[in-house]
């Protein structure tokens, strides 16, 4: 019988088995924005007819400062400018152009600049906490009926390693290097309040929650994923499923190397999963390295999709799902990371057409 997008994403997800093989975009407005009439995602997906997995709704918590902390956000001079005071010091970071959704603009500079600048940030951590704010959810389930399901984020953060790693590679490196304590230091406070979100988070209605921790030995090494982001996702993990949720680890990187480490881990799904290029794996080498332990999700390179002819893609999705074999049930069909502009909206409906060829 023939399931709903949410009752096959569902199934899946659960490790069962689904009437056929999940097809499923991340769009936001970076894709939309370029398309005539820049269509609401949720509506161009559902008028495509793939598997939604809503990752773009509202936080599932408001932030709360106490202890002196204020924030800004201003637009000065063509820059984004975002304030923290506290009494013990003040810091910025400024973005180029607007932050709008959808759009990608670059970080000009970091809240963190000198070591001092560790402690003050660490104060506004200590000095946040988190109240549940779901009021969104229903509306937001509503919208997506049965094209789908709604996934929030645990923590807006990601892991305190991935953070400072995605704020300044080189900086973080060196400081970790030359002052170890003052950065683990900050590292535990932001951990603290990852976990005190992601409490925040669990009361929500939804039964699945992301974390976009764009996983990826680009930035990290094995030995620190094992000692930084491993534990801190077993604490997400443990807060979630206190609470009879599950979570979903966003690894759009290169993981060749983090997937015996990964294997530890008890998230319900790895998403974003990206081959050659922007990754550095195929997708059978997560079920070779992991078994039926997750489902992944992903297989398909934003790269290739923006160069590719309808005959490439056809090749490739194919091979894709063949080479997963049995494996094939935990696995749902979707581009690695946001779908970029240029990929034309007759390649989405390729792919979902492929995926309904694969039926259980």
């Amino acid at each position: 019988m023939e399931m709903t997008s949410k009752e096959r994403l569902n199934c899946i997800l659960e490790g069962g088995t689904p009437d056929r093989v999940a097809s499923s975009f991340l769009i936001n407005p970076y894709y939309t924005n370029s398309l005539p009439g820049k269509p609401d995602p949720i509506e161009f997906m559902k008028e495509v007819g793939c598997d939604i997995i809503d990752r773009d709704g509202p936080l599932p918590y408001k932030k709360v400062l106490s202890g002196g902390v204020s924030y800004t956000d201003e637009f000065i001079n063509g820059e984004t400018v975002r304030t923290y005071v506290t009494p013990v010091g003040t810091i910025s970071e400024t973005f180029a152009g607007p932050m709008l959704w959808g759009s990608i603009s670059h970080r000009n500079t970091s809240f963190i600049k000198t070591m001092e600048d560790y402690k003050i940030l660490q104060y506004v951590y200590e000095h946040m906490d988190f109240e549940p704010d779901y009021s969104w959810y229903e509306e937001r389930i509503e919208l997506i009926g049965n094209h789908g399901i709604v996934v929030p984020q645990a923590t807006e953060f990601r892991s305190s390693l991935e953070y400072l790693l995605e704020d300044d590679l080189e900086r973080t490196i060196l400081d970790l290097a030359d002052e170890p304590e003052i950065v683990e230091e900050f590292m535990n406070a932001l951990r603290e309040a990852n976990m005190r979100a992601c409490k925040a988070a669990a009361g929500c209605p939804a039964t699945y929650y992301n974390i976009w921790e764009d996983s990826s030995t680009t930035l990290l090494s094995p030995n620190w994923f094992a000692q930084y982001v491993l534990p801190e996702f077993n604490e997400f993990t443990e807060i979630l499923a206190a609470n009879g949720k599950k979570l979903i680890h966003h690894a759009c990187g290169k993981i060749k190397n983090l997937l015996p480490l990964m294997k530890q881990e008890s998230v319900a799904a790895f998403e974003s999963v990206t081959p050659l290029p922007v990754g550095d794996i195929h997708m059978k080498d997560c079920f070779t390295a992991w078994g039926d332990k997750f489902t992944v999700i992903g297989g398909l390179d934003p790269t290739f999709l923006i160069r590719c002819s309808m005959e490439e893609l056809e090749k490739r999705t194919v091979e894709t799902i063949e080479s997963l074999g049995e494996y094939k049930k935990r696995f749902v069909l979707a581009n690695g990371d946001s779908l970029p502009p240029r990929v034309a909206p007759e390649k989405l409906d390729k792919i979902i057409e492929i995926a309904k060829r694969y039926t259980f």
